[in-house]
């Protein structure tokens, strides 16, 4: 399966409302993930961790729009997708959550190896 197959899973999930299951079926073990300048996180099981306590605080979740995609896939499930997007929800702790952002996804194989978030992404 191609990586844009793969990171078009993601998008799904996200749309469904699913933050977690894409962490568990996509990230690399050791994945690092980093938001703009913040210290990176790593490994897989730590960041799922992580995600579904903040998840469990989502009220109500309000969709992710994907503006554009571009996908050098280069065989093998490797490759870098490039993505923008926003998504909107409420959160217990803050009401309104509005994430404008451009994303990279390092994929090697068929797993995300290393994502990083550029943009405005204040949790």
């Amino acid at each position: 399966m191609s990586i844009r197959e793969l990171h078009r899973q993601i998008i799904d999930a996200l749309e469904q409302g699913d933050f977690v299951g894409p962490i568990e079926k996509f990230y690399a073990e050791d994945i690092v993930v980093q938001s703009n300048d913040d210290p990176p996180a790593t490994g897989r099981d730590a960041i799922a961790a992580a995600e579904q306590k903040y998840v469990e605080g989502v009220t109500a979740f309000h969709g992710i729009k994907v503006h554009a995609t571009a996908v050098d896939d280069q065989g093998d499930g490797s490759g870098v997708v490039f993505y923008e997007c926003e998504m909107h929800w409420e959160h217990a702790n803050r009401p309104k959550v509005d994430i404008h952002q451009t994303v990279v996804e390092r994929w090697k194989n068929g797993k995300i190896a290393s994502i990083r978030f550029y943009g405005d992404i204040h949790l």
